[in-house]
C-alpha cells in the first residue's frame, strides 16, 4: 500500500531535480505562479469530466517523452486524470498531487473516475494514492465563490455519507468527525476568502478524502451523477441537494447530527435544508417530470449496496421528485 506524505508547501518539489514530470493541469495554472526545478511536459488537454480518451492522450506524451514522474495541480478532475495517466499506462510512476480546490479530496484517495462511451467508470488501485501531497492554501485565493461553496458541499457531504457507511470504521469515523468540526467551524471564514479558513477547509477536505478513501461514497453521491450531466449543475452542487432528502428517508444517525451541532437527525437535516438556502444552492429550475425516468434509471442498485438502507427503483424516484421539487 502506498504511503502518503502530506506537505504544506513546495519544499517537497525538491525531489523533482534531475527529474522529468507529466505535469497534468488545468488552463488556470499558470496564474498560480508555481515554479518547478526541472523542465516539465505539460498536458492540459482534458476535460472537466476526463473521457477515455484524453487519457489515452496523456499516457502516449508520458511515455513519447521518457516521464518518470507525474505532478497534477487542479481540482479533482485534474487529480483524477493524473491518476488515470499512471493506471493506463501499467507502470508505477511516483504520483505527486497539488490540490487547487477544497472539496473533492481526490488527492487522499486511490480510486479516479474516468468516462468511457459517456458512461461513468471507476478504476481503482493502491497504487493510485498520491505518494506526496501539497496542502497549499494560497490556491484557493482565486476560487469563485460559487465553486468554493459547491466543493465545500461536497467534502461535507463526503465526511456524512463516510460516516454512516456500512463500511464505516473506526478510523474513517474519526476522519469524518474532524472532516465536520473543521467544516462546521471555518466556514464563513472560507467563505469570505481568508487564508485561515482557507487553509483549514482545505485540511477538512483531505480528511474528507481519506474517510471515502477507506468506505467509498453511499447513496447521496451515486443519485447526484446525472444530475450534473442533465443540468449542467456541478457534482458538489448536485449531490448536497441530494443528502438532506436521501437522510430523511433514513432516519437516525444523532451522532452525524451532533458533530453538526444539532440535537438530532431531524434537526441536522433542517440545518442542512437551511444551509442550502443560505448558500443559493438549489434545485436546478430546467426541470421536466419526464426526467424522472431517466434520472432514476441512471442509478446503479449495486452501486447502492453502500448505503445503510436500501432503496428500491420506485423509492429512488421519488427521491429525485423531492429533490427536483416537481
Amino acid at each position: 500500500m502506498t504511503m502518503q506524505q502530506v506537505f504544506y508547501d513546495f519544499s517537497i518539489f525538491n525531489i523533482l531535480k534531475g527529474k522529468k514530470p507529466l505535469l497534468v493541469c488545468d488552463k488556470i495554472f499558470d496564474t498560480f505562479g508555481i515554479k518547478f526545478p526541472c523542465k516539465v511536459m505539460r498536458f492540459d488537454g482534458f476535460s472537466s469530466n476526463p473521457v477515455y480518451e484524453d487519457i489515452c492522450t496523456g499516457v502516449e506524451i508520458l511515455k513519447k517523452n521518457n516521464c518518470d514522474f507525474i505532478v497534477a495541480v487542479g481540482g479533482g478532475s485534474t487529480i483524477d486524470t493524473a491518476k488515470a495517466i499512471k493506471y493506463y499506462s501499467g507502470a508505477d510512476y511516483p504520483l505527486m498531487a497539488v490540490p487547487t480546490t477544497s472539496g473533492t479530496g481526490s488527492e487522499a484517495t486511490h480510486f479516479a473516475v474516468v468516462y468511457i462511451n459517456g458512461e461513468k467508470h471507476s478504476v481503482s488501485d493502491q497504487c493510485l494514492l498520491p505518494k506526496y501531497v501539497i496542502l497549499q492554501s494560497n490556491l484557493l485565493k482565486t476560487l469563485p465563490l460559487y465553486q468554493k461553496k459547491c466543493t465545500m458541499l461536497d467534502a461535507l457531504c463526503q465526511a456524512i455519507e463516510s460516516w454512516w457507511s456500512k463500511r464505516a470504521t473506526e478510523e474513517s469515523i474519526r476522519y469524518s468527525k474532524e472532516a465536520i468540526d473543521l467544516i462546521m467551524k471555518y466556514m464563513d471564514s472560507y467563505l469570505k476568502n481568508e487564508d485561515s479558513g482557507n487553509a483549514k477547509m482545505l485540511l477538512a477536505s483531505h480528511l474528507a478524502g481519506k474517510a471515502i478513501n477507506i468506505t467509498t461514497t453511499t447513496a447521496p453521491h451515486a443519485m447526484s451523477y446525472k444530475l450534473t450531466s442533465l443540468y449542467g449543475i456541478p457534482h458538489g452542487h448536485a449531490v448536497a441537494i441530494c443528502l438532506p432528502k436521501v437522510w430523511k428517508q433514513m432516519s437516525n444517525f444523532d451522532d452525524i447530527a451532533i458533530a453538526l451541532g444539532q440535537q438530532n437527525h431531524e434537526a441536522a437535516i433542517s440545518f442542512f435544508e437551511e444551509l442550502l438556502q443560505r448558500l443559493n444552492i438549489l434545485p436546478p429550475d430546467n426541470v421536466n417530470k419526464e426526467d424522472l425516468d431517466i434520472l432514476t434509471n441512471s442509478v446503479n442498485i449495486e452501486r447502492l449496496s453502500n448505503n445503510p438502507v436500501q432503496f428500491d427503483k420506485k423509492t429512488i424516484k421519488e427521491l429525485y421528485r423531492e429533490i427536483l421539487e416537481v
